[in-house]
């Protein structure tokens, strides 16, 4: 039987003999490139022995056909969604494939996965769907640490709001994603203070403290885009406190980075958040 009729009539079993006919044929002659859309409608499907064959499938073929992952990649927006099945087998198995995708693409290659998680991230979004998405953020710091943190400047963002969630599911799978990316952004002159930045960004109240206790660092690494990508929403907040001396601590902090700044294109994605922030403040 042909790989193309045998993902057309997908039973559970058969993930084995998928991933036996990518590695003996290859992604392309086997068909399973050409038949990706097939399995991503098969876990899509309402039918929930289909989704339950056609995640095993995936699933299968993330842990032991990697030369398929180009393609297989495909199908983590459906797994992601399905999260918000009523079925428990479902619900398990969405989660399971979901998961075996994102920590075991190429480290390389998790950037392509980022506007299918985002997408699933939107407040009207079913919330175990979020939920999901954000533990497939947070794997990311097991495989793929330091493509993580180049990522962080557009994760970090999707993920902050995340964190001021109604839903204590969502809160909780927000703060965890956001500790594992603290975890990685490889500046040992703020990472001792991760924690106290992960309260600030829950609680605006705290960002005072924050930043008198990082106006007092002296700092001598080389800063990088993941390090800014965790600070610069707490500085622009400092910005926009109404105490002078909260708005001046948060000035100090941005002049002592930035002159550690080595590569330019580090910073770049910040200045249009950045100077504005400054203008208007020098300008009051």
């Amino acid at each position: 039987m042909s790989l193309e009729s045998k993902l057309a009539n997908l039973s559970l079993g058969d993930e084995a003999s998928v991933v036996e006919a990518i590695k003996a044929e290859g992604v392309e002659k086997s068909g399973f490139a050409s038949n990706i859309s097939a399995l991503c409608a098969k876990i899509a499907s309402k039918d929930d022995n289909e989704s339950l064959a056609a995640l095993a499938t995936a699933k299968a073929v993330a842990e032991g056909a990697p030369e398929a992952e180009a393609f297989n990649k495909e199908c983590l927006v459906e797994c992601i969604k399905l999260a918000g099945s009523k079925n428990p087998e479902v619900k398990k198995a969405c989660t399971e494939t979901a998961i075996a995708i994102c920590e075991n693409i190429c480290p390389y290659a998790i950037k392509s996965l980022l506007p299918a998680i985002f997408s699933c991230l939107p407040v009207e979004v079913k919330w175990p769907i979020r939920e999901l998405a954000l533990k497939c953020v947070a794997c990311f710091n097991k495989n793929a640490p330091r493509q993580l943190g180049n990522a962080l400047p557009e994760i970090v963002p999707e993920v902050t709001a995340c964190m001021w969630d109604t839903k204590k599911q969502v809160k909780t799978a927000a703060t965890e994603a956001m500790k594992g990316a603290c975890d990685v952004i490889g500046n040992k002159d703020i990472e001792h203070m991760t924690d106290q930045i992960i309260i600030a960004i829950c609680k605006p109240k705290e960002v005072p403290e924050i930043m008198h206790r990082m106006a007092g660092v002296t700092f001598v690494q080389s800063v990088e885009s993941p390090a800014l990508a965790m600070v610069v929403p707490l500085l622009l907040r400092g910005l926009r406190e109404k105490t002078t001396a909260t708005k001046r601590q948060s000035a100090v902090i941005i002049d002592n980075m930035s002159k550690l700044v080595d590569n330019p294109l580090d910073a770049a994605p910040f200045l249009p958040l950045l100077l504005p922030a400054l203008e208007q403040n020098a300008d009051s």
